[in-house]
């Protein structure tokens, strides 16, 4: 019986044919042969040479220890994804590989694409008229993270006069096998359906639907990972009668819709008209508690370095669920012996988005070599965010008023939440606590000549536009009364632009060198204007678009035997800012932060070299250098959140030399692949990441916190050092097997992650805001709160069968 077990799940693997990502978990599906080895050289491929394939992130984006990286410094939000000229979320790049969308990618700045470019790079989704020979794909997967089964398919179809469907559907539920309270429920279903018109024109509309509920984990302190024994520790999870139940669930559903429409003007001139966007709810749980002590079970004053005591320490050790997590029971108990109204709840954070874009794309070609791109577009973008109370846990109602300032001396009597509507009782599902929506305005246009020749290509764009951010609060906070909360904020005005030059010159058919040089101006993030922009229309002094200066040079070579790619890069950001609502221990209130002029650089080397050792063995290698730093001293205001009085002025942050989190220093990567007879084949992949840190915090390096604090060189060193992560290091393997048929392929596969079982690996980490107060004698000393720490998942499987047809 063991032996049959074991083949089956041998042959289970990998899943999806023609699936180019899968989850981010198999991405080899279409690479599972040997490819032919090309020994031909003519000037044919001049211009094959010349296209950007972005060899380093095809090698590291799957094969790299799964920790949370940087690339070149950039943020997740730094690349831009877009689908017929206008912007999507990542949140629906699975759903549109599963329609059959194209999918280009060009790392930085030297986009190839119709893109003006971005400094994270560009991600491009494109439909094609072309017909697969296998429309059609089912397939099934097992695994041991996030969720245990999930399933896909999607067909393409001829519905009659000229008209094309592609449908698909993707559902995956199931829990987490290693981290308890984390799991998932999710189904993703779209259609894209198409017709090409007498005459050239096109049709095409999109639709995608992606409801999904996850439970997730918490990060926490290393004393708690330390004392459980259990670097997957996630203190987010309690039992109530029993059962697990995790209090940080998302659940979310925002579909997008697209329509465009492609039309030949002229022998020369198209046209592109494209109208999109998305709509629907984001929803965050989280445990609130009222005049009471935090339910969190990890909150520092509830570890034994707190308390002090042998009994939480043994309690600890031996992971009694009463000490470590959240005592759901004891919650309910506490609400009943209130009297009706609320001291915890479970409440959620929501966000309802609205957004809607046009687009208006020309191309003309003058001749060719030389093209034009050109048009316009307008983006609304309104999102909306409120509290609304998901369980009463046993209460029978929560009064809408600050429950933070109940026992204040001063505003102790201005608690309403809603002036108009004063002490309202909340019940499920009623909004309270705050509601305001954030509204951001854009409209541009952009020109992009691009000259191709054999040998020769350049580009230059040109990006203008004219956007404002604004906010509009639906409660009267008795805080700030009047305008000073409700209605309009005062409209933020920014002139965004991006400039882009670029050049590349083909020396022989097999060698490659570009340049590439960006200048651009961004708006920055709504939220990070606005003091508290829960319940307060203040916004920050300074409001400034975010500069970003890039530059890259690229070398690439094809052959045969051997291609590589090598890119050097330069980054530099400017004017960067954010705010940011938390308890200061040391003034005793809790304040509001605004963060400003935030400047970092990365300079950087990446190689990527794809090895063709024989027919059936070939090597990937990827590697790079980079250094990451602040280069800026921010300033750093922070106001009471009360009465929005000073606690510290434009305070220098003194961030020189400190590293942005998750900016490695150095990252190395290699890939071995086997293709054998009869389908067989295997991988055998490792990553290392070395040179990482901690997030640091811009407040805790100001001097009012650092040197306050640090009466000691010692004290001082432990707010103004970055704790330093260690190098991750992680193994991979996965075997898969194809099956060929008349007109169909039946593909299997298994993977197997961080082979080595490494649970001391970091994901993420990031430098607490809130400092200790200590009293030893008649002095009080202060030091920082630990790091914030998440560790990455130990050895686990992924198991996939598809069958295209």
């Amino acid at each position: 019986m063991t032996k049959p077990l074991l083949c089956l799940l041998l042959l289970l693997p990998c899943l999806a044919a023609a699936q180019s990502f899968d989850d981010g978990y198999y991405p080899f599906a279409v690479r599972e042969e040997p490819q032919p080895m090309i020994e031909t050289d003519t000037t044919l491929f001049y211009r094959a040479v010349q296209a950007a394939e972005d060899a380093y992130g095809r090698i590291t984006d799957f094969n790299l220890p799964q920790v949370s990286l940087r690339r070149r410094g950039q943020e997740f939000r730094d690349e831009r994804i877009e689908l017929d000229g206008i912007v999507v979320s990542w949140r629906h790049t699975a759903a549109l590989r599963l329609l059959g969308a194209a999918e280009e990618h060009t790392a930085g700045i030297a986009a190839e694409s119709d893109a003006p470019g971005a400094a994270g790079g560009v991600r491009r989704f494109v439909f094609t008229p072309d017909e697969a020979l296998t429309p059609h794909l089912a397939s099934v997967r097992l695994t041991d993270r996030n969720y245990r089964v999930g399933a896909k398919v999607s067909s393409s179809l001829d519905v009659g006069r000229g008209w094309r469907l592609r449908v698909a559907a993707d559902a995956r539920t199931g829990r987490d096998m290693h981290v308890e309270g984390v799991f998932t429920n999710a189904l993703t279903a779209g259609f894209h359906l198409s017709k090409r018109f007498a005459g050239g024109s096109e049709l095409s509309l999109l639709a995608v639907v992606p409801p999904s509920v996850r439970g997730t984990r918490l990060s926490s302190v290393g004393e708690a990972f330390t004392l459980t024994g259990d670097p997957l520790y996630n203190p987010a999870w309690g039992f109530q009668q029993g059962r697990v139940r995790n209090s940080r669930v998302r659940r979310e559903c925002v579909p997008l819709g697209v329509a465009s429409w492609r039309m030949p003007l002229t022998a020369k001139t198209s046209l592109a008209l494209t109208l999109g966007g998305e709509a629907g709810l984001r929803r965050y749980s989280a445990l609130g508690w009222y005049d009471a002590r935090t339910p969190m079970p990890d909150n520092y004053r509830y570890l034994p370095s707190y308390t002090g005591d042998r009994e939480s320490e043994q309690a600890w050790r031996s992971r009694d669920a009463r000490y470590t997590q959240v005592r759901w029971d004891e919650l309910i108990a506490q609400n009943r012996l209130a009297g009706g109204e609320a001291v915890y709840a479970l409440e959620d954070r929501v966000e309802r988005i609205g957004d809607v874009q046009a687009d208006a794309a020309f191309v003309t070609e003058l001749d060719g070599r030389l093209t034009l791109r050109y048009g316009g577009w307008v983006r609304r973008t309104s999102t909306r965010h409120y509290k609304q109370m998901r369980d009463l846990l046993g209460a029978d109602y929560l009064v809408d008023i600050d429950q933070y300032l109940v026992d204040d001396d001063t505003y102790g009597n201005l608690l309403q939440n809603d002036l108009r509507h004063p002490d309202r009782r909340i019940g499920r599902g009623d909004r309270f606590g705050y509601d305001y929506t954030f509204v951001v305005r854009e409209a541009g246009v952009r020109l992009q000549a691009a000259y191709r020749s054999d040998r020769l290509r350049a580009d230059a764009a040109l990006v203008l536009s004219d956007g404002v951010i604004f906010r509009r609060g639906h409660y009267e906070k008795e805080l700030f009364p009047g305008s000073l909360s409700c209605g309009a904020s005062r409209r933020l005005h920014f002139t965004p632009y991006t400039l882009r030059l670029s050049a590349g010159w083909a020396f022989t058919p097999r060698h490659y060198l570009s340049a590439a040089l960006l200048a651009a101006a961004r708006m920055p993030e709504a939220e990070a204007l606005f003091f508290q922009p829960q319940y307060n229309n203040r916004t920050v002094d300074d409001p400034a678009a975010e500069k970003n200066y890039a530059a890259e040079l690229a070398y690439r070579m094809t052959g045969p035997v051997v291609g590589l790619e090598v890119t050097a890069y330069a980054t530099l950001r400017l004017d960067a800012a954010q705010t940011q609502r938390y308890y200061d221990d040391m003034a005793g209130l809790y304040c509001d932060m605004s963060v400003s002029g935030i400047g970092w650089r990365a300079l950087g080397v990446e190689a990527a070299a794809d090895i063709r050792l024989s027919q059936r063995w070939s090597l990937a290698l990827a590697a790079s250098v980079q250094r990451s730093e602040y280069v800026r001293d921010p300033l750093v205001t922070v106001l009471s959140d009360a009465d929005n009085t000073v606690v510290d002025m434009r305070a220098v942050s003194r961030m020189g030399g400190c590293v942005p989190g998750g900016a490695p220093r150095a990252t190395a990567c290699a890939e071995l692949a086997y293709f054998g007879p009869k389908g067989w084949g295997c991988r055998l992949s490792a990553g290392y990441v070395g040179g990482r840190y901690a997030e640091p915090s811009f407040l805790r390096r100001t001097d009012r916190i650092a040197s306050q604090g640090g009466t000691s060189p010692e004290l001082f060193d432990a707010f103004v050092r970055q704790e330093r992560l260690d190098d991750a290091l992680t193994l991979g393997a996965s075997l898969f097997k194809s099956f060929y048929f008349d007109r169909s392929r039946l593909v299997a596969a298994l993977m197997l992650r961080n082979l080595l079982g490494d649970n001391d690996m970091v994901y993420s980490a990031y430098e607490a805001q809130r400092v200790r107060r200590i009293a030893a004698g008649d002095q009080t000393l202060w030091q920082p709160h630990a790091t914030r720490l998440t560790y990455a998942l130990p050895r686990s499987f992924y198991v996939t069968v598809s069958y295209r047809f």
